[in-house]
């Protein structure tokens, strides 16, 4: 029987560098749900991001154009195996599906084959615009200001273009509500948001309505779930020697709030647990 493959997508600065480290630290160091069943290919990638946090800094971004194959080995308490993969771990081909319409043949193979796909998003950094007809409202009358044109994407309309342009490099129609593949929605550097007693899929409603519509409508609702992930728990800079990561470790750093919301746990693995629940 084949292995489940699970693809990560996640574009420049949504946080996935640090996720991708301290996944990988707490698999070694700190397991939870999900354990390592051998050792990557290549820990070049992992272990810069290691070195970094173990001083207690931010890792540095993957430079653009980087390319790196990258897949990790996983497997659950029952001996359930999966295989995490990133099409590519400096996230610049996920920002060019919508330039350029077009994915790497390597890459759509992999997206047809993957059983699921987790898929990282950073609210605090999506750009969106207030309705155009409410500043017309605010400016009713001649001589004054006009709406100004904006040179960039709405996030709703950005995510909803480049989800459906996914969906059809991966074959797949959305006549009626997806089984496959499995959907499991990061909301990264979750801290960024403050305290609230919303669940994670209230606060992308929130930011992102016509995402979380899109969604909603588009996958079955037993096969997609939203996290909050803040892979730190705090922000740190390039030189801020944070010293609870020097003393504890960074696998003792940063948590997950489950879908339904509640309590914070440390079990980083719990999405990919998730995902694997669904397709072994």
């Amino acid at each position: 029987m084949l292995t489940p493959e699970i693809v990560l997508l996640g574009g420049p600065n949504s946080g996935k560098t640090h996720y991708t480290g301290q996944l990988y630290g707490r698999l070694q160091r700190n397991p939870g749900t999900l354990r390592l069943r051998g050792a990557p290919a290549d820990l070049s990638a992992f272990q810069e991001v290691l070195r970094c946090l173990e001083n207690g800094n931010a890792a540095s971004h993957t430079p653009h154009g980087t390319w790196s194959e990258v897949c990790l080995p996983l497997q659950d308490e029952n001996g359930r195996a999966m295989d995490l993969s990133w099409p590519d771990y400096g996230g610049e081909q996920l920002k060019q599906v919508i330039s350029t319409r077009s994915v790497d043949l390597a890459w759509q193979a992999r997206l047809c084959k993957a059983k699921g796909w987790l898929l990282l998003i950073r609210l605090k950094a999506e750009v969106t615009f207030p309705d155009a007809l409410e500043k017309l409202a605010e400016h009713p009358h001649c001589g004054e200001p006009s709406v100004s044109r904006v040179s960039t994407w709405d996030a709703n309309a950005y995510w909803v273009e480049k989800l459906q342009i996914l969906l059809h490099v991966a074959k797949l129609g959305i006549v009626k509500p997806l089984e496959r593949p499995r959907l499991a929605i990061l909301l990264s550097c979750y801290d960024e948001l403050g305290e609230s007693t919303a669940t994670p899929a209230e606060e992308l409603a929130r930011k992102l309505p016509l995402v979380a519509s899109f969604i909603r409508s588009n996958w079955h609702k037993d096969e997609v779930s939203i996290w909050g992930l803040s892979s730190l728990g705090q922000e740190l800079t390039d030189n801020s020697g944070v010293e609870v990561f020097i003393d504890e470790g960074p696998e003792h750093q940063g948590w997950v709030v489950m879908p339904h919301g509640g309590d914070r746990t440390q079990d980083l693995s719990l999405p990919l647990k998730w995902l694997l629940d669904g397709i072994a």
